[in-house]
């Protein structure tokens, strides 16, 4: 079963890369909120709207609408 969890803060974006139990993470945050994500692990996020994301590590984004990602390390943007 896949488990999806939307968030629009850093603290629920830590507690949902932190469930082995979350596959998919949607951010859904206003314009101007930063949300950083460091992920070892295989979650893969989508950032919708005006939210604004750091990725680094392994994570993987997924950008639409006005959504702007900055990545580091091996993170993948789509």
């Amino acid at each position: 079963m896949t488990a999806t969890a939307t968030v629009t803060t850093q603290n629920q974006l830590d507690q949902a890369l932190a469930d082995p139990t979350c596959t998919k993470i949607l951010i859904d945050s206003p314009r101007g909120v930063w949300l950083k994500i460091t992920s070892n692990g295989s979650a893969t996020v989508e950032a919708w709207g005006s939210a604004t994301v750091e990725a680094w590590g392994s994570a993987t984004v997924e950008a639409w609408d006005s959504a702007t990602v900055q990545a580091g390390g091996s993170a993948t943007i789509e």
